[in-house]
């Protein structure tokens, strides 16, 4: 039996965020293939958020000759292997430890990201992707999805203050700034499904998912001049594509004229109020 080195693809991990992908109030789950792949060739998550491996990751890649590649829509992790004459077969050059984990800063790029993104935000509390649970965490913590997960992510993956305490105390000094999230990923998870080794140590190649909503906000369209101020009976998406259109007839709490426009909001100007969100629109 004859073998060469080369490289294999470990995982692959995805981010989806709908205001880059949704098209006005066309979904993009929803959309055709050639649709989809229209929008994505638009998108990057270099416009909104940065993913970058922990120091001490990137002392396990080194280790276990792992390379880290970033794509357009995430990155990808691929490991030196052991190619052998059963194509099947795919062992890592290194064995590598089931408990072993890989870990990644989640920083935003966008001041505005929080605007357009449905999530509440804590200041003492990060986001956890993984798939193993911490210790303090509830048996109901969420697990990081699966690319054909149809999952969105919601404050469910908030973890408890002191957990996130746990987590960034685990970081460099110079990572523990403006930290939006974690992703951590265990090579044997808490769920088999979600392995990226299997128990005989060969590759499994998991493609996970973090798929953020839009906001959708009550749209409050205001008059200076006239000192009045108009809104939605209900939410409306946010989106950086396409087109909302108002009906003046049954849109507004009160019908408005036909004649007037009613122009989609700027995520810049969002204020909170009682709980719901308002988009302000100036007329």
């Amino acid at each position: 039996m004859s073998f060469d080195l080369t490289y294999g693809l470990l995982f692959e991990v995805t981010l989806f965020h709908n205001y880059f992908l949704d098209s006005g109030e066309d979904i993009f789950e929803s959309m055709s293939d050639d649709d989809k792949d229209k929008m994505l060739q638009k998108f990057s998550t270099d416009a909104f958020i940065a993913l970058t491996p922990t120091q001490e990751t990137h002392t396990i890649f080194k280790n276990f000759k792992m390379v880290f590649k970033k794509t357009k829509t995430g990155f990808r992790v691929y490991i030196k292997v052991k190619e052998t004459d059963e194509p099947i077969k795919i062992d890592p050059f290194i064995k590598i430890p089931a408990d072993l984990s890989l870990n990644f800063l989640i920083t935003i790029n966008d001041y505005q990201f929080e605007n357009y993104t449905n999530l509440d935000f804590a200041l003492n509390q990060i986001f956890l992707f993984s798939n193993v649970r911490p210790p303090k965490e509830p048996l109901t913590f969420e697990y990081l999805p699966k690319i054909d997960d149809n999952k969105i992510i919601s404050d469910a993956y908030l973890v408890s203050e002191e957990t996130s305490a746990d987590l960034i105390s685990t970081l460099q000094p110079s990572e523990k700034q403006d930290v939006f999230g974690i992703l951590s990923l265990t090579f044997q998870g808490d769920n088999s499904s979600e392995n990226i080794i299997n128990d005989l140590g060969e590759m499994l190649t998991p493609h996970f998912k973090i798929h953020f909503n839009n906001r959708k906000t009550l749209w409050r369209y205001i008059n200076r001049k006239a000192a009045t101020a108009i809104e939605t009976k209900t939410t409306k998406p946010l989106t950086r594509s396409g087109f909302v259109e108002i009906d003046p007839a049954t849109d507004f709490l009160v019908p408005q004229p036909a004649s007037s426009s009613y122009p989609n909001p700027s995520v810049k100007s969002i204020t909170k109020d009682n709980g719901a969100y308002y988009s302000e629109i100036f007329i």
